[in-house]
This record gives structure tokens, C-alpha cells and sequence, in this order.
């Protein structure tokens, strides 16, 4: 933590952009250290819902723009899952785009947006509004955890 703390929130912005890429590594955690080290609440949120959004984004991208070869030899079993998503990803994309912040079957759902070229601009939109109401809960909870303390 103290190597990040020399980074600053660009320190937790680029863990929280790996965290919601493809990458598995658990955000939450960092969030609520720099909180406790005494970065505002409100600055710390900005910067995780950034970064987490554009991770998200990024791999939304690659979805979009990786043809089935790309997808077929690095991503699998994400591939499998993604073509049982198709109809719904048409109907209820917002609804995936808003739930990609869910552990493991976040990053399936923000490669099937951009596999099945769900509008960039909503699910720009509802990603983020997704990442950042969780990080609203989370700090929400830790804030109301260190009042009873």
C-alpha cells in the first residue's frame, strides 16, 4: 500500500482500471486504504469510478473490435458464454452494462456488449453508472461502519 500511497489516486486509478479489466484483482480493498489514509471520499470515488469504467471500457473495446479469431484463441470460455447472451444483450443491454461491476461475470458481460456492438454511448453510460454506484455502497457502508466503531 505504501508504494501505491507514493502514487497517489493515480496509483488507485490504474489499479482500479486493471481490476475491471480482464485482469482478476479486487478494487474495493485499495478503495477503501486510501480512504483510511486519509484521501477524501468524494476524490477516491471519482477516481475509481474512472478508472473501473474505463477498464470496463477497454474491455468492452476488445469485444468490439476483436474478430472471432481473436476472441476464439484468448477468451474462450468468455466466447461460449457470450453467444447465450446475444438476444438478451439486445434487449437488456443496459441492464449488463450496469451489472458489469459483478465479480467475474462483469468483465463476460462488458466483452459481450462490445462483441454484440451495444451503443458505445450507453453503455458508456450505464457502466459507469454501475461502477459508480457501487463504490457509492461500498464507501457508504465503510463510512457508516467507522461511526458505530
Amino acid at each position: 500500500m505504501e508504494i501505491l500511497e507514493s502514487f497517489g489516486l493515480v496509483g488507485l486509478l490504474i489499479i482500479c482500471f486493471l481490476a475491471s479489466s480482464l485482469y482478476p484483482l479486487g478494487s474495493e480493498v485499495f478503495v477503501l486504504g486510501f480512504v483510511s489514509i486519509g484521501y477524501s471520499e468524494s476524490a477516491v470515488w471519482c477516481v475509481a469510478t474512472l478508472g473501473n469504467t474505463l477498464g470496463a471500457l477497454t474491455t468492452y473495446a476488445i469485444g468490439y473490435f476483436g474478430n472471432d479469431y481473436l476472441l476464439n484463441k484468448y477468451f474462450k470460455t468468455a466466447s461460449a458464454k457470450i453467444h447465450h447472451y446475444q438476444n438478451k444483450i439486445q434487449k437488456l443491454g443496459f441492464c449488463f452494462a450496469f451489472f458489469s461491476f459483478l465479480p467475474f461475470i462483469g468483465d463476460i458481460f462488458a466483452l459481450a456488449l462490445g462483441v454484440y456492438q451495444y451503443p458505445f454511448l450507453k453503455a458508456t453510460f450505464f457502466i459507469a453508472l454501475g461502477k459508480g454506484f457501487r463504490y457509492l455502497v461500498l464507501l457508504g457502508a465503510f463510512s457508516w461502519w467507522q461511526s458505530i466503531i
